[in-house]
């Protein structure tokens, strides 16, 4: 009896709490963009966002707000998801007789709007309630998204409850490895283990030996700068200052923050930041005319959507960021400047996109008409306002997640085994997805011996040369024509082989220690989570 009760109080709290307005929200019906198909993908994206974002203090709902913003980087990510369904539905090979269709949902680079757009995706309802679900048309398979690590982390916790496929293209958070936490979530680019790594060799490259890092507080910048501090403080190099910067942007916290760095007097600084944390501070030394600074990012995407601010350019002089080895979409460039209102007009983010690009309004949204307003004809082209440093943007970030999505399901139905890893593609669980095969034909083994030298470095140069298949081996670049790679044995040491379960760990690759007792091939991380 007590049970019901508690657990009716519980439900009504959680009804209350998700159907009642919230911050980032739209007045009305939530905005989205959706397609029919006999199997339906999910994907949350940071499309429209909020400027106008104040602490709540839970005494009472927050009020609705409108979209202070659209993102131009996150609709074109949006719009690279939607290209390659249309590519998968036009392949002859590729689910041949199945049309996938697509739900695109707005996080609002908000955590509870990613959750509440999963919830929403799982249960097929405006107003979810958590286990139910009310949809009756086809089948979901997976959700892919979002881009920040601490959406992701949010909705990994949330589908892990029901072994729902996750694939996110942009979050690099360490912890999200673990497969005890997160069972459902992949992710289509490595972890922040191998990019801490690759700038550490950058300081040391350049003989860096006095620094300063800027890191969020949040699980991303404490997780990837502890990495990197570790590193670098091994290698003999003195960090003066460790700056934490708030989640919630703050310009008075900001503005503390940089009178800190203006008193500091490393001139190389590693940045560990969200977008928008990096380009309020960038804002601010661009006011102050601040140059000379050597800034280091893990991702080149940071500064190159960076630079697109006015003014920012002087500030970012001597720059430097990561670019991970990948393949552009083919055809990508071509179909985002033939987007035309008219041809989508079942995409509510459309208009808005179009607003913002063009700086224009549409008549229908502008009830009074005064001087000097100009108006949107929907027949403005795309194709002289392409998006900045496309090479390094990655703009098509969320094609190779659908691709991924699509080949599991190619597998799960053109199978023919009877363990139960086969499905009808209209009737399979999420789960199924999820599983690999484990299956070993009649086969010869190999073998590859290389000598580490009982260092970290040499252990470390093996492993990747092993996996890669290369002499000088460049991360997430296998160039080995060869039979594939099983598993690594070794090493001897420990501090040899927790490097190589870091590494080996973001591959997902087994390794076994060649002293007594096995080495978990996935590692663990002690830091915050």
């Amino acid at each position: 009896m007590w049970l019901c009760i508690l657990l009716g109080a519980l439900m009504g709290r959680v009804s209350g709490a998700l159907s009642g307005p919230i911050g980032w929200r739209l007045p009305g019906e939530t905005p989205r963009f959706e397609r029919a198909g006999d199997v339906v993908i999910g994907g949350s994206f940071s499309i429209l966002f909020f400027y106008n974002v104040t602490l709540f203090d839970f005494t009472f709902p927050p009020a609705g707000l409108p979209p202070s913003g659209v993102s131009p980087w996150g609709y074109r990510v949006a719009q690279s998801f939607v290209f390659a369904v249309e590519e998968i539905n036009r392949s002859p090979k590729l689910l041949p007789n199945l049309t996938l269709g697509f739900s695109i949902r707005n996080s609002g680079d908000s955590v509870r709007g990613a959750l509440r757009e999963t919830m929403g995706f799982l249960t097929g309802q405006e107003e979810p309630l958590p286990n139910y679900s009310c949809h009756l048309g086809p089948p979901r398979a997976a959700m892919v998204g979002d881009t920040r690590s601490a959406l992701s982390v949010s909705m990994a916790r949330l589908l892990g409850l029901y072994k729902f496929p996750q694939v996110s293209y942009s979050s690099t958070l360490p912890s999200l490895s673990d497969k005890t936490q997160f069972p459902s979530f992949l992710r289509t680019l490595a972890s922040d283990l191998t990019s801490s790594h690759a700038l550490t060799q950058l300081v040391l490259h350049f003989q860096w030996s006095w620094v300063g890092i800027l890191s969020q507080d949040d699980d991303f910048g404490q997780q990837a700068s502890s990495l990197i501090s570790q590193e670098l403080s091994q290698a003999g190099v003195c960090i003066e200052f460790h700056l934490q910067v708030p989640s919630q942007e703050s310009s008075e916290k900001t503005e503390a923050i940089v009178q800190k760095m203006l008193r500091c007097t490393a001139k190389v600084v590693l940045v560990f930041l969200s977008n928008s944390n990096f380009q309020l501070i960038l804002y601010r030394l661009r006011d102050l005319r601040v140059a000379g600074q050597v800034w280091v990012s893990k991702g080149a995407l940071h500064m190159a959507l960076a630079l697109t601010i006015p003014g920012v350019s002087q500030v970012l002089q001597g720059s430097f960021g990561l670019l991970y080895h990948s393949s552009q979409a083919r055809g990508f460039p071509e179909y985002l400047a033939q987007l035309r209102p008219s041809r989508t007009p079942e995409d509510m983010f459309m208009e808005s996109f179009w607003e913002s690009t063009f700086g224009c309004t549409w008549p229908h949204r502008n009830s009074t008409v005064t001087g000097g307003v100009k108006f949107c004809s929907g027949n403005e082209s795309l194709r002289e306002r392409e998006f900045p440093f496309q090479e390094v943007s990655k703009i098509d970030a969320a094609y190779t997640a659908v691709h991924s999505i699509a080949h599991a399901l190619q597998d799960l139905i053109a199978c023919e085994r009877g363990d139960g890893a086969c499905a009808d593609p209209q009737r399979f669980q999420p789960w199924q997805i999820n599983r690999s095969p484990q299956l070993l034909p009649n086969l010869t083994l190999g073998f590859s011996i290389r000598n580490s030298g009982d260092s970290v470095r040499g252990a470390l140069r093996g492993t990747m040369g092993f996996l890669m298949g290369q002499e000088e081996p460049v991360p997430n670049y296998t160039c080995h024509p060869g039979p594939p790679r099983a598993a690594m044995v070794g090493d001897t040491r420990s501090a040899l082989s927790v490097s190589m379960a870091r590494l080996l760990g973001l591959y997902k690759f087994p390794q076994e220690g060649d002293t007594p007792g096995p080495v978990s091939y996935h590692f663990h991380h002690p830091y915050p989570k």
